[in-house]
């Protein structure tokens, strides 16, 4: 699947997700979206509770730098040139996500291992405190992350026998060659504006570039095994109850 031109705009970030899950839905099929981002930062839902998220939205915002709303958890992800989101949509059968989430998760490590083995990278799945949005189920190299993922299970209305009672929206964010530091300290400045009290360090997180020796359209090279990869691994999503 080619990629998308460019990270969707502020207001349409939470809908094109919802968008890819309703084709994935009504298809029961299996629907893929790959794209470099550009500069902004991702959240999840939760941070709009947060009393100066209006206010901070806005004033990054201002600054050139959109602070888009996503539907899975975890937490903030800076975006910019360099940096690849992975968006996997697709029907799961069964009436336990919990049971079988980590599963899921499981598969998008193998299939971000992949990708990065085909430019001489291997990474564990693993957390790393002290990096942005950290879990056990980033992808690290020598401690230091790599890639990130993240669920939003969203249960299906008109579900029955034939109709599976979940589709999964299952994400990742892979750091090719941004700025290390850059993303970092736009992740800090953010959490600053919100006096969350969190605070990331740019040592915990690596890139492709920095790993591989920077070869030339390295980009172009990780959406394309990543898109072989989607492809290998599409029948497992499909098969995991």
């Amino acid at each position: 699947m080619p990629a998308s031109p460019s990270t969707p705009s502020a207001p349409s970030w939470a809908k094109q997700e919802h968008a890819l899950l309703d084709r994935a839905a009504h298809s029961q099929n299996f629907h893929v979206r790959i794209e470099e981002a550009t500069t902004g930062l991702v959240v999840p839902r939760s941070y709009r509770g947060h009393t100066r998220f209006a206010e901070a939205q806005a004033r990054f915002a201002a600054n050139s730098q959109p602070v888009h709303v996503r539907l899975s958890g975890g937490g903030l992800v800076p975006q910019a040139a360099g940096v690849v989101n992975l968006h996997l949509a697709y029907p799961v059968c069964t009436h336990e996500p919990l049971a079988v989430a980590e599963h899921h998760y499981q598969l998008l490590c193998q299939l971000l291992g992949l990708a990065l083995q085909s430019v001489g990278i291997r990474a564990t799945a693993q957390a790393v405190n002290g990096s942005f949005c950290d879990g056990r189920f980033n992808l690290a190299v020598n401690g230091q992350k790599i890639a990130g993922t993240a669920q939003y299970w969203r249960r299906n209305p008109q579900h029955n026998a034939t109709q599976p009672a979940y589709t999964v929206l299952s994400h990742a964010v892979l750091l090719v060659s941004a700025d290390t530091t850059a993303l970092t300290t736009a992740a800090n400045a953010f959490e600053d504006a919100l006096n969350s009290g969190r605070r990331y360090r740019a040592d915990k997180i690596t890139n492709a570039a920095r790993l591989c020796g920077n070869p030339p359209q390295l980009c172009t090279t990780l959406i394309e095994a990543l898109t072989d990869a989607t492809t290998h691994y599409q029948p497992k999503f499909c098969h995991l109850a």
